[in-house]
């Protein structure tokens, strides 16, 4: 008969800050590539006659690689649960935008619209978490 391991509350706690530490790092990454790619896509559109009608869709474009790769990153050095993981980066990554948002002078309204950001925040997270865990 096999022995049980036993895990002693200290490895749970440093398991569990490890866990934090990966998903905020995942969040931080992901607002800094969206910022990047931003300003990128500012200076285009600066520098190029492109309609103003095509922004929309581009900023989701890159909140969504952004959220993805973010994602990938919380899950890269973990051994399970990347996709919970990734989601929790996602979720994070919402709250951090909204608190850029707010702290810049925007209003935060929790509507209809937050909620779909989030809901896809958590999907698009979870499939960068469940991506970034299986490409070691």
């Amino acid at each position: 008969m096999k022995k049980a391991r036993r895990i002693t509350t200290k490895q749970e706690e440093s398991s569990l800050l490890q866990d934090v530490m990966l998903v905020s790092k995942g969040s931080v990454f992901a607002v800094i590539i969206t910022l990047l790619f931003i300003i990128l896509f500012a200076f285009v559109m600066q520098l190029s006659s492109l309609s103003e009608t095509i922004i929309r869709p581009v900023v989701q474009v890159v909140r969504i690689l952004s959220i993805a790769i973010g994602g990938a990153y919380a899950a890269r050095k973990t051994t399970n649960k990347g996709w919970l993981k990734g989601a929790a980066a996602g979720i994070g990554y919402v709250i951090l935008v909204s608190v850029i948002g707010v702290i810049s002078g925007g209003q935060f309204a929790f509507d209809r619209i937050f909620l779909s950001d989030a809901l896809m925040a958590l999907v698009v997270g979870a499939a960068g978490g469940a991506i970034g865990i299986n490409i070691r």
